[in-house]
């Protein structure tokens, strides 16, 4: 029997929830981040995140920082790189819902690291999150494997920062526009894209073609 192709468009309408992973997603990955002069968002995203907003959709961030486990650097260290995100949004009428990282190393093996969803459960505790009106986008495959293990909607796997090597390594077909939803595979996302930026511009316009059925 032929598997039922789902309605992603009509998913996609549903979305109030976006986790994000930070760097390679939302801003330009550097190696081992710690400096706030450093953070750069990456192009054009803020014009859809501002849209996203208006239209009621809160953005939290999910971020693996093991070099703060490594000893690369520190918990302080990595607040101020985060402050600097946040005044960068807040430069453009944006405003994160909520924030957790996952501060150990692999070895540690502690249930905070993606793909595990500890940092789910931690923003579970203050934030009403349902995993059904929630889509996870990042560049790697425990971005995906996370979204997937909490449940989520949709996931997207964005090709900057790592995105393209690990597009690569699990197998997905050549990206030849900006988006494309992905067929059913071992651990593939619902999309993939070149960057957050065509991921949330898809994602606007699907929330305004809902909003014109309506009235």
């Amino acid at each position: 029997m032929t598997k039922e192709v789902p309605d992603y468009g009509h998913i996609m309408q549903h979305i109030d929830t976006l986790f994000l992973d930070r760097d390679g997603t939302l801003i330009v990955e550097c190696h081992y981040l710690h400096d706030p002069d450093q953070v750069q968002l990456i192009p054009d995203v803020t014009a859809s995140m501002r849209i996203l907003c208006t239209l009621g959709v809160r953005f939290f961030l999910v971020s693996n920082q093991s070099g703060i486990g490594r000893g690369f650097f520190t918990t302080d260290q990595y607040l101020s790189v985060h402050n600097r995100l946040e005044t960068l949004l807040a430069q453009e009428g944006i405003r994160l819902s909520g924030s957790a990282f996952c501060p150990h190393s692999p070895e540690q093996s502690c249930a905070c690291r993606k793909p595990r969803i500890g940092l789910w459960q931690q923003l579970c505790a203050t934030h009403s999150l349902r995993p059904e009106t929630t889509m996870m986008i990042g560049d790697k495959k425990a971005d995906i494997g996370f979204g997937q293990a909490v449940g989520c909607a949709a996931t997207a796997l964005v090709h900057t920062g790592h995105g393209l090597d690990q597009a690569r390594l699990l197998g997905l077909p050549a990206l030849t526009q900006p988006l494309a939803l992905c067929p059913a595979g071992p651990g593939w996302p619902t999309l993939q894209a070149h960057s957050l930026a065509d991921v949330l511009s898809w994602l606007v316009q699907h929330k305004r073609d809902s909003y014109a059925h309506r009235i």
